[in-house]
């Protein structure tokens, strides 16, 4: 398989990275490190204390044991703040690796080389509004003011070795998620296990209410962000 993402990867391959929480010294690793044995998926986390980041965490962590134990990858997150990142890893991510990007690498790829950044106007974006109704329906709680939010996240998929990038997702709206039916299928396609109906059946239930709230917005008129930040049109406001 060729690498579908050759700028990316050229980007956070080499991005030092610090894991902080496993023991009492920090220890660092170069990310190509993260994968260099087995294909990885890395969720780039917005916020630790952000309930829609927590919430995709959640997800992704009930499928550990298919995407890891079944399919042979490693499961990451990276965070580019330490606050609040030990009750993330603890209470959402099931104790799961966890590094800071200090430098903000992984976070620069997903905006093609620049931050990404969220504007004040996404408060009134009807898109975010149907995914603070979605969070809460889930059950996952965090807080609203602590830490810096409004550097857009994403995910990775990475294969084994030099392979490359082989899926990839930027969060445009707070709140965005991961589908998690396409992870689960590119970590199917890459290690060649077939999942199993009851995996299937559950992406599908967790994506309905993403797919609900898309079609909702759409019918509002929402768009997307366009460039560096993502802000509602004027028109819109």
């Amino acid at each position: 398989m060729t690498d579908s993402y050759p700028e990316h990867y050229a980007a956070i391959k080499d991005v030092v990275l610090t894991d902080f929480l496993s023991s009492d010294t920090e220890s660092m690793t170069k990310a190509s490190d993260l994968w260099k044995d087995k294909p990885t998926v890395v969720a780039v986390i917005r916020r630790p204390g952000c309930p829609f980041c927590r919430e995709e965490a959640r997800i992704l962590d009930e499928h550990r044991d298919i995407i890891e134990k079944e399919m042979g990858f490693r499961m990451v997150v990276v965070v580019h703040e330490k606050l609040g990142a030990a009750t993330f890893k603890n209470d959402f991510w099931n104790g799961g690796e966890t590094y800071w990007d200090e430098t903000k690498g992984f976070y620069k790829a997903l905006g093609g080389g620049k931050l990404r950044w969220a504007s004040i106007d996404q408060l009134v974006r009807p898109t975010l509004w149907f995914n603070v109704f979605r969070n809460w329906r889930s059950g996952v709680r965090g807080n609203l003011l602590v830490g810096e939010g409004r550097i857009f996240g994403g995910l990775f998929i990475v294969r084994k070795g030099d392979g490359g990038i082989a899926y990839k997702f930027e969060e445009t709206v707070w709140g965005n998620l991961a589908p998690i039916g396409d992870v689960l299928k590119v970590c199917s396609d890459i290690s060649g296990v077939t999942l199993k109906d009851a995996s299937v059946k559950r992406a599908k239930e967790q994506e309905l209410q993403v797919r609900e709230r898309h079609e909702a917005a759409a019918k509002a008129g929402q768009t997307e962000c366009e460039g560096d930040v993502c802000a509602l049109p004027p028109s819109k406001l």
